[in-house]
């Protein structure tokens, strides 16, 4: 049995803008592969996020290389990561941002200020304990978003 027209319509207009985190892991990538798919059924505007953790405080030091120059090459990579993928799954008009910080914190921080509909994470399944169904950025985000979380598997 079918869904009535007008609950389908109903989803239709509440999935505007998807907001994906994408880290460069298989999780995230099949994370992006769903937001794509959602956001052509719906007509939705995707977001591709990447966060750059930092390094902790005082490990600056054990580097030859200045932590900025290390940033640096980060978002370069980050960058050619993002263009890449938006390449491979035909999201060319799909929005990459970059950022900086914890990912739960910041994922869930760009998904209200975007006012985005729906999140998606990916599911990395390597962590221990009662993380281990969805990983611990996945945790963070259903716990503390405001708003629809998909985590793909």
């Amino acid at each position: 049995m079918s869904a009535p027209a007008h609950r389908i319509d109903a989803a239709a207009a509440a999935i505007k803008r998807v907001l994906v985190g994408v880290d460069g892991s298989d999780g995230s990538r099949r994370a992006a592969i769903f937001a794509r798919d959602i956001a052509r059924a719906f007509g939705a505007h995707v977001t591709m996020l990447h966060v750059i953790e930092p390094w902790p405080i005082g490990i600056a030091g054990a580097f030859d290389t200045p932590m900025s120059e290390h940033y640096a090459r980060q978002m370069q990579h980050a960058s050619e990561f993002l263009n890449a993928l938006a390449q491979e799954l035909g999201l060319g008009a799909a929005e990459q941002v970059i950022e900086m910080g914890h990912p739960g914190d910041v994922i869930c921080r760009e998904a209200a200020e975007r006012d985005t509909d729906l999140i998606v994470v990916g599911w990395h399944g390597h962590r221990p304990g009662a993380r281990l169904l969805v990983g611990s950025v996945g945790a963070h985000v259903v716990a503390a978003a405001h708003r629809s979380v998909t985590v793909v598997q």
